[in-house]
């Protein structure tokens, strides 16, 4: 389905240190919120706020060092004919002036951060897994030292057990870095997997926001409703990194508590 181009009375914001998610069917506007956070499209009416003021034209790389985006598919996102060293080092390249190996160092690091080896430095995407490129793109937005990801769609191409793994990896980079996370997905189980506050898209329009628990534990728009009865019983769990079953949607006691 395309998506829908047209975006209507859209205002949220994302808190210092927290994840904020952004959750839609095809066609709701996700991506086209996504290209307006990075500048990849103008807005024909509002702005886009940063540490409230006005994202400009003239502002744009400096504010896309701070703000680095993690896409859907992680080998879209390499060149395949470069070594994934080479890939880490472009961005240090363009954006510090550092000794050679301080820019290893940074590289060796971030690696490190994502939990791979700097041995994988010396591979190309197609000798890597999927998780493992996403891991790569992810180290790779970290060099730039951001304080927001963006993150559309960022593990739709990953099977179960390895979006778990990716969803646990951005949870310890937002509480170890103090990264604010802007999380886009169609997926009602991954965004209440990671994020504390979410924004429900339908139509190019906001139907409900709120805080997490608010919005899935007591829905009040239709389209919510909607999006978290269609989530098999048998698929609202998510089996950690470290093998251990974390709640996705929480079934409600009698008392109106979680299990």
């Amino acid at each position: 389905m395309r998506e829908h181009q047209t975006l209507s009375d859209i205002s949220f914001s994302v808190r210092r240190g927290q994840a904020l998610g952004l959750i839609g069917q095809s066609g709701s506007g996700k991506s086209t919120i996504a290209k307006l956070v990075l500048g990849l499209a103008k807005p024909r009416e509002g702005a886009i706020l940063f540490e409230g003021k006005p994202v400009t034209p003239q502002g744009l790389r400096s504010f896309r060092k701070r703000a680095q985006p993690i896409f859907q598919n992680p080998m879209d996102a390499l060149d395949p004919r470069m070594k994934i060293g080479d890939q880490l080092m472009e961005p240090l390249l363009a954006n510090f002036r550092l000794p050679r190996s301080e820019r290893l160092e940074r590289i060796a690091t971030a690696l490190q951060d994502v939990g791979l080896s700097l041995e994988i430095a010396e591979k190309r995407p197609r000798q890597i897994s999927g998780g493992q490129a996403q891991r790569v793109t992810i180290a790779r937005a970290l060099l730039l030292e951001p304080d927001l990801l963006i993150c559309d769609e960022p593990v739709s191409a990953l099977d179960m057990t390895v979006q778990a793994q990716i969803l646990n990896l951005l949870c310890e980079l937002r509480e170890q870095q103090g990264l604010s996370l802007l999380f886009i997905s169609h997926d009602i189980r991954a965004v209440s997997y990671l994020c504390s506050e979410i924004v429900v898209l339908h139509r190019g329009r906001i139907v409900e926001a709120g805080m997490r628990d608010d919005v899935l534990l007591h829905p009040q728009a239709e389209y919510t409703q909607t999006l978290i009865a269609s989530v098999p019983k048998q698929s609202q769990r998510l089996p950690s990194a470290a093998g251990a079953d974390r709640p996705i949607l929480r079934e409600l006691t009698d008392d109106g508590g979680p299990q």
